[in-house]
C-alpha cells in the first residue's frame, strides 16, 4: 500500500504551509509593486527625458537661457504626490527631497535625489546621479531613467512651472528661498 495515502493529516499540514508561503510571497510582491509605483509616481516625469544633460555653462550663449538659469537658482517646492523640495545651486548641482503622502508612502515616505542641471533653449534639464535610500532611488532610476528635459512654461520670482514629458502634466513649483547671494538684492 502507498504510504502517502496513509498520512492524510500530513497532506493537510503541507497544504496549509504551502498556502501560507504563497500568501507571504503575494504580500511581499504586492508591497514591492506598490512601493515601486509610489516611488515612480512621486518622480514621474523627472527621469523620463531623452538626451544628455549638458555640463553647467558659465557663460551661456543665449541671453534668455542665462536669465532663466539665474532665476531658477534657489529652493522650490510643490505638492505633486506629496511634497517635493528642489534645490538648484549655481554650480549646476542640486537635490530633490521627496516626502510621499497617503497611499504613495506605503513603503517609506522620504527620499533624496542628487542631480546635475542646466537650462538650454528654455528647458530645464536634470540628470539624477544618486540619492538616498539608494535601493529605492536605484529602483526608480532603473525603471524610469535618470534624465528629464522639461520645457519651462512660466518662471518668475515666485513660480516655476514645468511641463512633463507627457505634454499634459504641469508641475507647479513655488519659490521657498533664493540663494544667499541674492538675499541683499
Amino acid at each position: 500500500m502507498n504510504t502517502e495515502l496513509e498520512k492524510p493529516e500530513n497532506k493537510s499540514d503541507d497544504r496549509s504551509a504551502v498556502g501560507r508561503r504563497r500568501w507571504r510571497r503575494r504580500i511581499v510582491l504586492l508591497l514591492v509593486i506598490v512601493g515601486a509605483s509610489a516611488g515612480l509616481a512621486c518622480w514621474q516625469g523627472c527621469p523620463n527625458a531623452v538626451g544628455p544633460v549638458e555640463a553647467p555653462e558659465t557663460q551661456p550663449a543665449d541671453a534668455e537661457d542665462a536669465r532663466q538659469r539665474e532665476m531658477v537658482l534657489g529652493a522650490w517646492t510643490d505638492d505633486y504626490k506629496g511634497k517635493r523640495t528642489m534645490i538648484l545651486k549655481a554650480d549646476g548641482t542640486g537635490t530633490m527631497h521627496v516626502e510621499l503622502s497617503g497611499f504613495n508612502a506605503i513603503l517609506g515616505s522620504k527620499m533624496r535625489f542628487d542631480m546635475v542641471w542646466s537650462v538650454k533653449d528654455g528647458r530645464l534639464k536634470k540628470r539624477t546621479i544618486g540619492g538616498e535610500p539608494s535601493g529605492r532611488v536605484n529602483l526608480i532610476l532603473k525603471a524610469m531613467g535618470d534624465r528629464v528635459d522639461e520645457p519651462i512654461i512660466e518662471l518668475n520670482d515666485q513660480r516655476l512651472w514645468l511641463q512633463d514629458a507627457d505634454g499634459e502634466t504641469i508641475y507647479y513649483w513655488r519659490r521657498v528661498s533664493k540663494p544667499a547671494s541674492d538675499a541683499g538684492k
